[in-house]
């Protein structure tokens, strides 16, 4: 009798700790949700397309020798307002707020093609930052690159393959 008790009762905690973790992941999705769902939004916009656009199709025949210097004015604007928006999702990434695998499924072919077209770019404005004495120049971008570095090692076709709903050939 003793021992049916106690395998009751260890059941009855595995049950219980299963239904817990269970829980706590729901919770946790649950609260990244609205996040991602307004940053996928936000990729979206005619803005980040058009910077998107700007990156891959007139950014490789600017000087970039010079830096965000080299680009022209709304150039530069653009590709400030992808690198910041990349750079803040990298570190959303970074800090547990949001997983890696929606984000590389999603936006990681973007995040992979654009911080190859702007890595030059970016090495140049870290090092004009190194000469003008700002602190930290090498943190300019850096959770953008950390966030190119983390799509690379969960590709989008392999996170999506790893999916239980995902249905169609992977590439």
């Amino acid at each position: 009798m003793e021992v049916a008790a106690l395998i009751v009762s260890l059941v009855a905690l595995g049950v219980s700790g299963a239904v817990s973790w269970r829980q706590i992941r729901l919770s946790e999705h649950a609260n990244m949700l609205p996040v991602v769902v307004d940053l996928f939004r936000e990729h979206r916009t005619v803005r980040l397309g058009q910077a998107r656009t700007f990156v891959h199709e007139e950014l490789p025949s600017c000087d970039l020798s010079l830096g965000l210097a080299g680009l022209p004015q709304e150039g530069r604007d653009l590709v400030r307002e992808l690198g910041w928006y990349y750079d803040n999702l990298g570190a959303l990434v970074a800090h547990g707020v949001v997983d890696v695998e929606p984000v590389s499924g999603y936006l990681g072919g973007s995040v992979i093609s654009v911080w190859e077209h702007m890595e030059p770019l970016v090495a140049v404005e870290r090092a004009k930052r190194a000469q003008n004495g700002l602190p930290d120049p090498n943190r300019w971008q850096e959770y953008f690159e950390n966030l190119y570095h983390l799509v690379r090692e969960a590709p989008a076709e392999r996170v999506r393959a790893r999916s239980r709903l995902w249905r169609l050939p992977v590439s």
